[in-house]
């Protein structure tokens, strides 16, 4: 887990931080930050997606499916994304990096500019 994200689970909240709140917490169940489980559990169920890396940890979801996710093997959080709306889901094109580290999207909630996650263009799926 990238240092940032560790003090932000250890000294800040376990989940509901982030934009509208709704990062996943580690271990609470007792009331919900979004309509997703832990974050562990949700990371199982990312596992089955197509040309998902294991590094890649979901954070929080933005509603109409799309995510913002973490990179846990690099020490700045590189941020992913997941747009099944932008991109095909089914072959793995839904899932792609973003441009910006953990600190920088953080930094984007807390002064309210942030922008849903962008799908850069392509690839193009044939099959779908």
């Amino acid at each position: 887990m990238p240092r940032l994200l560790k003090r932000i689970y250890l000294e800040v909240a376990d989940g509901g931080f982030g934009r509208w709140g709704e990062a996943l917490s580690l271990t609470d169940m007792t009331y919900s930050f979004s309509d997703s489980s832990r974050l562990l559990e949700e990371y199982l169920g990312w596992r089955g997606t197509p040309n998902h890396p294991p590094s890649v940890v979901p954070l929080l979801t933005w509603g109409c499916a799309i995510w913002s996710l973490v990179d846990y093997s690099t020490p700045e959080g590189r941020m992913w994304a997941w747009d099944p709306n932008a991109r095909c889901p089914h072959h793995g094109h839904a899932l792609f990096p973003e441009d910006h580290t953990l600190a920088e999207r953080l930094g984007g909630w807390l002064d309210g500019h942030s922008d849903f996650p962008k799908a850069p263009a392509g690839p193009y799926c044939t099959e779908c």
